[in-house]
């Protein structure tokens, strides 16, 4: 008779060490299953969480060091006669700035998801109706909204996030002159299209005011905001977002008094992927057609690594707790298996007596769990299933909590600028839990970890009998 008839019949005929083995197997799959499971799973929001956010930097002039910054007298020193303070005021600007093909470089760059540049005005359009804000501003700005000039609005941070969207028309190439996008409601409320022009006036030093040389901008698109600033929210009317205007380089190059300006002095990075921050980084320093030492760059990647510590934390206990269960089911199951093979001394006499060697009968022995293992692994698809994202998403929440009792904030959402101080909150992947599923691959993650448990589980066992030899083992039986 072979080994796996013996196994087979031998499990047939003790049902009740078959049913205590399989009870057994069937809790120890489970809880590996599970823990998989959970393991995958916040792999995977690791990777959502790392693709939402992404990462980012900023580069602006360094202000501090850099042999390039020019600073500039506007208004000599003057004496309060009332106070005596004496007061005077002055620009400052770099005459390194990053140009068009700069950005286009850096868009290059392996890792760089967007490269958002933008300067940033005030301005005022020829009979454009704007929505009124709720905080007084000068007199000599009633009438102005904010002109951001940009590279190309495609990259743009408000575009890239969601806060803003495309409805109609297109976006702002680097190749486009004297172009605008606008909001929807505010082309409504004029009674514009895409197609028609806006006339804005731009600064004159000489007069102090909005009534130098006319600027004609083209309307090529229109954006809808996804969220407009809260009701009672401060804000100037040149702040608020419906009144915005889009404009590319060349029209806020002449819309500028300054005396140098022929590009953008800062721009922001957005990197697919924050761990790769620092070599992102590197390879944009290396890239040439840029003087460094006019730059400074600044990393932001708290609101990645706080998102991200509860899942790291999670990952941390679920290797722990495999690792725990994987241990321990290993010794439960030796130990019960070492009892039933003190049992079986006689029928171990009988084998060796008729020529069967140690090996056969150790390998019988394995047979007899493997086929009871088979099953339970099988049935643990469906228990696993049924508990493993009830204790993924505890686990996760335990995780949440621990962190913010150690650092104090878990940051739930990312923030995107909207208005003057107005935050839109983009909710996070994590921010309803993880998704837990189970599915083939850790049932065959479990099958090969199994395997494994039965095969120590059984040569430990068999190790105080299999030792012996034949008389010992008789004079045991007598």
């Amino acid at each position: 008779m072979n080994i796996s008839k013996r196994a087979f019949l031998y499990v047939v005929r003790k049902r009740g060490k078959t049913i205590l083995l399989f009870a057994i197997l069937l809790i120890m799959a489970t809880f590996v299953l599970t823990g998989l499971s959970v393991w995958k799973a916040s792999e995977a929001a690791q990777i959502d969480l790392r693709q939402s956010l992404g990462g980012k930097f900023d580069v602006f002039p360094d202000w501090e060091n850099s042999p390039y910054i020019v600073k500039e007298t506007v208004m000599d020193e003057e004496v309060d006669e009332e106070t005596g303070i004496i007061s005077s005021s002055y620009i400052m600007y770099s005459t390194v700035q990053f140009t068009p093909e700069n950005i286009a470089a850096i868009k290059g760059v392996s890792g760089v998801k967007y490269c958002s540049a933008r300067n940033d005005d005030i301005l005022p359009f020829d009979g454009i109706s704007l929505f009124p804000g709720t905080l007084a501003i000068d007199a000599k700005y009633r009438g102005c909204t904010k002109v951001l000039g940009v590279c190309g609005t495609e990259d743009d941070e408000l575009f890239t996030t969601g806060t803003l969207t495309l409805t109609e028309g297109r976006h702002i190439s680097v190749s486009d002159a004297y172009v605008a996008i606008i909001s929807q409601d505010l082309a409504e409320r004029n009674e514009l299209k895409v197609g028609d022009y806006l006339t804005a006036h731009r600064y004159s030093i000489e007069e102090q005011g909005f009534t130098g040389q006319e600027i004609k901008v083209q309307i090529i698109g229109l954006f809808t905001p996804n969220a407009v600033e809260r009701f009672g929210e401060m804000v100037t009317t040149y702040d608020k977002i419906q009144n915005r205007v889009f404009v590319d380089l060349q029209t806020v190059k002449e819309s500028d008094a300054a005396a140098i300006n022929y590009g953008f002095s800062a721009l922001q990075v957005t990197i697919d992927d924050p761990r790769d921050m620092a070599q992102v980084i590197a390879d944009v320093k290396a890239l040439p057609g840029i003087d460094w030492k006019a730059f400074t760059i600044e990393t932001d990647n708290e609101t990645y690594e706080s998102a991200a510590a509860p899942l790291a934390t999670l990952n941390e206990l679920v290797v722990t707790l495999l690792v725990v269960i994987i241990v321990v089911s290993a010794i439960i199951l030796a130990l019960i298996l070492t009892l039933w093979t003190k049992t079986r001394i006689h029928e171990i006499g009988v084998f060796l007596s008729v020529g069967i060697k140690k090996s056969a009968i150790i390998g019988q022995y394995l047979m007899e769990v493997l086929l009871i293992a088979v099953l339970a692994f099988g049935l643990s698809y469906f228990t696993s299933s049924a508990v493993a994202g009830q204790i993924g998403n505890h686990l996760l929440q335990q995780s949440m909590q621990n962190e913010s009792e150690d650092e104090g904030v878990v940051s739930a959402a990312a923030a995107v600028d909207v208005g003057a101080d107005n935050l839109i909150q983009k909710p996070l992947p994590t921010e309803n839990g993880i998704q837990v599923s189970v599915g083939p691959d850790n049932l065959a993650q479990l099958y090969l970890i199994g395997l494994a448990i039965v095969i120590v589980a059984v040569s430990t066992s068999s190790i105080t009998i299999m030792r012996l030899k034949p008389r010992e083992i008789l004079s045991k039986m007598s």
